[in-house]
């Protein structure tokens, strides 16, 4: 299995297809992917505080490792993403999740009290983590996930701490973990795949502003589809053995992110199972479920998810 390392030369902070390949992999083969922390390491026991939302930026924050060449991707294709395993905390780096204030949906006019900077510190390599209540603790699941994966576009430069349609990128979907298949645009040969920003824990909405973020190993494997053998395709998906998926990222708009997940999804069962658009749309009416995936102004991502189950269940002929 091939290996990328978190040394420097393979990290970056731009989707940029002028970023040279740092390897290469072919459809099926399997590769280890180091990461670094969402901070770019910035923050410490002895330097535990950003000031606000423009310090984070300041730093360089949410740095990606890559990109990853896959042979015999192609502009116009779609890549699909297999994440095998995640393994948090491998360096020894403790985990964090922080206030910073400006940022979070509570900030002004929410919530008029300015609170200072504030950050917890824990221990991500196991399956529970301890959470820091100040005078109290709790003990909760650890649930890893990969905040930010995402190709590149020909010309357009998107920051790795964004999300695009034609890219993904960061979108801190709690479904973009072990034993899912992320299908996203490839727009450049070799598609050039990058990805960073593991979490530990995440509530819907990413409310804080910031998760539970640590480095560490991310194992997966990649496909590469044609467009024209897929029933639909128009936003990047999430998949499952247990349900499909659609992904919807419209800036400043939670609601219209989860109209065009489910607009999305809806179309999806209409070419894949041949039904109607009505009647997909019917039964996502009654069967759809909507993981919020970020609420934070220019940040807003929904999943739509329709489970197998029901979908496996449609009586008649398959197309």
């Amino acid at each position: 299995m091939k290996r990328l390392s978190r040394n420097r030369e393979n990290v970056h902070f731009y989707m940029d297809s002028r970023n040279p390949p740092r390897a290469s992999i072919r459809p099926g083969e399997k590769i280890e992917v180091e990461t670094i922390r969402a901070d770019n390491m910035y923050l410490s026991r002895e330097n535990p505080m950003f000031r606000d939302h423009d310090h984070v930026m300041s730093v360089l924050a949410n740095p990606v490792t890559g990109p990853i060449f896959v042979e015999g991707a192609r502009a116009g294709d779609c890549l699909a993403v297999t994440i095998h395993d995640i393994l948090l905390g491998d360096s020894g780096n403790e985990g964090y999740y922080t206030y910073v204030p400006g940022q979070g949906v509570f900030a002004n006019p929410y919530y008029p009290e300015c609170f200072p900077p504030d950050t917890r510190w824990c221990d991500v390599t196991g399956d529970r983590m301890k959470l820091d209540l100040g005078k109290k603790q709790v003990m909760v699941e650890t649930e890893p996930f990969i905040g930010t994966i995402g190709t590149v576009m020909k010309d357009e430069v998107i920051a790795a701490f964004y999300s695009h349609k034609d890219i993904l990128g960061n979108v801190d979907c709690h479904y973009i973990k072990k034993g899912s298949t992320i299908i996203m645009p490839v727009n450049v040969e070799g598609a050039l795949l990058s990805l960073g920003d593991l979490h530990g824990k995440q509530g819907a909405g990413e409310l804080l502003g910031c998760a539970v973020e640590c480095d560490g190993r991310v194992t997966l494997s990649v496909e590469v589809m044609k467009r024209k053998d897929m029933p639909w395709f128009e936003w990047p998906q999430v998949n499952t053995p247990e349900f499909i998926g659609s992904l919807g990222f419209v800036n400043n708009s939670i609601e219209a992110s989860i109209k065009s997940a489910v607009y999305d999804l809806i179309r999806r069962v209409e070419r894949g199972w041949g039904i109607s658009f009505m009647d997909a749309y019917m039964l996502a009416g009654q069967c759809v479920k909507i993981e919020i995936c970020q609420m934070l102004g220019n940040a807003c991502a929904a999943l739509a998810i329709l489970d197998r189950q029901v979908l496996e269940g449609i009586e008649g002929d398959f197309i």
